[in-house]
């Protein structure tokens, strides 16, 4: 007798750095997952996000058919206007998949957190953005712009405020600050007029600069005053996004809003988080914090099966939650 065929649900995560993906049978028997690069749909062109695309499928599928997807749920960073969705809703066609969901990355970073349920999202990585869902499961978006003309608190604000705090130093004639000292190591440089070529002679400038904000932070916490500065700065911002995103929660009953902090800069122990949350209360917000309980692309694969009206065994459900792309 012919093996029966596995009926599959996929989730998929791309970011400006990564793309993520899992692939799960309805019975929670097979999870297969696969890592790729960037998957920013806004700045990649048409034949490399078919390739992406494909390429996922080709990693997670091992040779079964493309029709046994029976539903699936793919984020891209980028894929929130009209035009990049409706090329990617092409290409997926395309790979052969015909029921599927086009979100963006910060959408199913939300959906990972809070599922169906109203919220605001403050995600602060390389760059930064606020997503909300309102009570009638509506999204609205306040940043998330780009470097050029937003980011207020990311990576890339904490980053650009250091470099260009140790160049009006140099500007100045003053000493070098312990922050410029470190920043110089970081970069491998002599002096602080080489940022400035460093900076205009990368390919991704944005990711350059945000790359030194692991190091003003953790010069931060040892008390160093300027990094200490940058960094209440950066969680200044990110509380004035959150304050903006009040008003769709006008309705709320009384008690705290439910709000998560994600990304490379907001992690549970980051200095940044703790200021976030000081000065947050200091002007008098209330606010139920809560944190990633899995990856977004294991989300997706819930979302999928969701869409499709399937149950979630328990033992899919914790295993999806052991997914760590991480390590």
């Amino acid at each position: 007798m012919a093996r029966e065929r596995a009926t599959f649900f996929l989730g998929v995560d791309g970011g400006g750095t990564k793309t993520t993906a899992v692939l799960a049978d309805a019975a929670g028997a097979i999870v297969r997952t696969t890592r790729k690069g960037s998957g920013n749909v806004a700045v990649l062109d048409r034949g490399t996000v078919a390739q992406l695309i494909r390429s996922i499928l080709t990693d997670l599928l091992e040779g079964e058919g493309v029709e046994q997807i029976k539903w699936a749920a793919f984020a891209f960073a980028g894929a929130g206007r009209r035009e990049e969705k409706e090329m990617v809703s092409a290409l997926i066609r395309g790979a052969g998949i015909q029921r599927f969901h086009v979100m963006t990355d910060a959408e199913i970073l939300h959906y990972s957190i809070f599922g169906d349920r109203a919220g605001i999202l403050i995600a602060a990585g390389t760059g930064s953005i606020c997503l909300i869902r309102d009570r009638r499961g509506c999204y609205h978006q306040i940043g998330g712009r780009g470097f050029l003309l937003g980011d207020e608190g990311s990576g890339f604000f904490i980053g650009n405020q250091a470099i260009r705090a140790a160049l009006h130093d140099a500007e100045l004639g003053k000493p070098p600050t312990r922050l410029t000292r470190e920043l110089l190591a970081f970069y491998g440089l002599e002096h602080p007029e080489n940022l400035i070529t460093i900076v205009y002679s990368s390919i991704h400038p944005s990711h350059l600069i945000a790359s030194c904000a692991r190091l003003v932070c953790e010069i931060a916490e040892s008390g160093d005053a300027s990094a200490l500065a940058i960094v209440e700065r950066a969680a200044l911002a990110l509380v004035q996004l959150a304050q903006q995103a009040l008003p769709f929660f006008a309705d709320h009953q009384a008690g705290p809003i439910p709000l998560a902090l994600a990304g490379s800069i907001l992690t549970e122990v980051s200095i940044v988080t703790q200021k976030f949350k000081a000065q947050a209360q200091k002007k008098g917000l209330a606010f139920t914090y809560l944190r990633p309980e899995m990856e977004p692309a294991a989300a997706g694969v819930l979302f999928a099966m969701r869409q499709a009206g399937a149950s979630v065994p328990q033992h899919l459900l914790d295993r999806l939650k052991k997914i760590n792309f991480s390590t």
